[in-house]
């Protein structure tokens, strides 16, 4: 089952640290497992089955944006609900 939590961090950081932060992501994503946190708090992640990727960028005023974001269900085995079952004829 699985609990609301939220997680946010902004700050300033050079190129190779902002690679080391999307490497890392990105084997979190193929093992399955990211956990994201600071000391006063933590936030683990299990993506899997089908993600949603969307990928924006922008650029204005001498300003440039790119906006990653990634999206997927929860599994919830203890949610009690039984898989589905059609069948025809007989």
């Amino acid at each position: 089952m699985s609990a609301d939590d939220d997680f946010r961090h902004e700050s300033v950081q050079d190129r190779q640290s902002i690679v080391r932060y999307l490497q890392a992501i990105t084997a979190g994503i193929e093992q399955g497992s990211i956990t994201l946190g600071t000391d006063e708090h933590m936030l683990a992640l299990a993506p899997d089955g089908m993600l949603e990727l969307q990928v924006r960028a922008k650029r204005k005023g001498g300003r440039v944006k790119l906006g990653i974001k990634l999206y997927w269900r929860e599994s919830d085995d203890e949610s009690g609900h039984e898989a589905l079952e059609i069948k025809a004829g007989k």
